[in-house]
């Protein structure tokens, strides 16, 4: 088994860059009987990268969370399986090419430099402690997917009040849906975190490992706050169009700012290096 941890690492990249070719061919194509080859690609990839994890985390004898490249890779991972939650949903394939690179790109980069440190073979913690993390990524790359949907209202919003029917204006789904998938991603996003928060109290009042002072948990929650403001905006208050939109990014750009204010000017218990 061990053999197979080299093989899947290059094959990774190369299973996603087919992925990115079939959702560039849907977008280039629209309309085209060959639509759903990207799609077909991708469930390959999110397979392939599933049994790539769990080899590893059989052999290292706990998830492969343990470094800043595997975060990387489950980071990747996220983003393809949040993009494929709001695929299935919304039946929108040519948004895909606008998500799709992003992965590509972190997995080459895992692929490329977290296979030359040795694994781990001492578990980083209790399973569930691990679950907190694995929500977590889950989480922040819903928001992520969510940016890039927000992203590409705005280009589309302001194109249609200049009047531009471009290629991009062509290909792209209604405002509205693009509203939508942005903020089924946040929701998705949500739940995830709040699952992990919880997951992470719980953990810290059984192990009296870390405190809850801690800066990286009020960041967090402060997070949570905004994008739980921004979701209960769009469903119970009727924000739609750039107003809602530009409140998940906030949400997004509060996420990474925190991220960058922890790392530099707060000292955290628990932290990826």
């Amino acid at each position: 088994m061990q053999s197979l941890v080299p093989l899947l690492t290059v094959l990774l990249p190369v299973v996603y860059a087919f992925a990115v070719a079939g959702y560039a061919s849907a977008y280039a194509r629209e309309g085209t009987s060959g639509d759903r080859l990207g799609t077909l690609a991708l469930r390959a990839a999110v397979l392939l990268h599933i049994f790539y994890l769990s080899v590893r985390g059989v052999l290292e004898g706990h998830l492969p969370l343990a470094s800043v490249y595997d975060f990387l890779s489950a980071t990747g991972l996220s983003m393809a399986i949040v993009y494929l939650y709001v695929e299935s949903r919304e039946r929108i394939r040519t948004t895909g090419i606008f998500v799709l690179p992003f992965v590509f790109l972190i997995q080459i980069i895992s692929s490329a430099y977290g296979g030359q440190a040795a694994p781990d073979p001492v578990p980083l913690r209790p399973f569930w402690f691990e679950l907190h993390t694995l929500t977590a990524v889950l989480g922040y790359s819903a928001f992520a997917v969510s940016a890039i949907y927000g992203v590409l209202f705005l280009i589309l919003y302001r194109d249609i009040k200049a009047n531009r029917f471009s290629f991009f204006f062509r290909r792209m789904p209604p405002l509205e849906a693009l509203g939508q998938m942005n903020i089924r991603a946040a929701g998705s996003g949500l739940v995830l975190l709040t699952l992990a928060i919880v997951l992470g109290v719980g953990w810290i009042k059984q192990s009296g490992t870390g405190s809850l002072t801690d800066p990286k948990i009020w960041f967090t929650v402060f997070v949570w706050c905004v994008f739980a403001f921004s979701v209960l905006a769009y469903h119970r208050f009727g924000w739609r169009g750039p107003r809602a939109i530009y409140m998940s990014l906030i949400g997004f750009t509060t996420l990474l700012l925190s991220r960058v204010a922890v790392d530099l000017f707060f000292h955290s218990f628990h932290s990826f290096r």
